[in-house]
């Protein structure tokens, strides 16, 4: 169980993720291509987090730039009309601090490429799904560290 007082750390990766020091909606988009079912973040509470960080592979298209800290009482807290932000953990043995930010909308889960059926009709999930990134982007925004 990741407890409200915890805090967590979402890297970060130049260009698409940050610009100018900003960090963008992007960010928090979930990838079409593997059906992503939530956003990964480290626990910091975790000696090996910065490490595990550290990890995750980069290419020639996505440099590391650092992290943003993010309480776990305030993603949780975040309000828009029937979004829930939820931290889960999904730690594994190449990365202990492994959690997740899972968001449902009217109770259906958020995947990366799914079509959301609990929206109302008219309702353009486009512009859902990026007020969904806006309100973590500018959450993690009071955050972000460079590496």
């Amino acid at each position: 169980m990741v407890e409200d007082s915890e805090s967590v750390a979402r890297a970060i990766f130049s260009p698409r993720m940050v610009v100018n020091g900003e960090i963008q909606p992007e960010a928090f988009c979930l990838r079409a291509s593997i059906h992503e079912e939530y956003l990964s973040v480290m626990r910091m509470s975790f000696p090996s987090w910065i490490d595990d960080v550290k990890s995750i592979p980069q290419r020639k298209n996505r440099k590391l730039y650092g992290y943003a800290e993010m309480g776990v009482k305030d993603i949780r807290t975040i309000r828009l009309k029937g979004v829930v932000y939820d931290v889960k953990e999904c730690a594994s043995s190449d990365s202990p601090s492994h959690a997740g930010v899972f968001i449902t909308v009217n109770g259906e889960s958020v995947v990366g490429g799914k079509t959301l059926t609990t929206i109302a009709p008219g309702t353009e999930q486009d512009f859902l799904l990026l007020a969904i990134q806006r309100e973590l982007s500018d959450l993690a925004q009071n955050g972000i560290h460079q590496l």
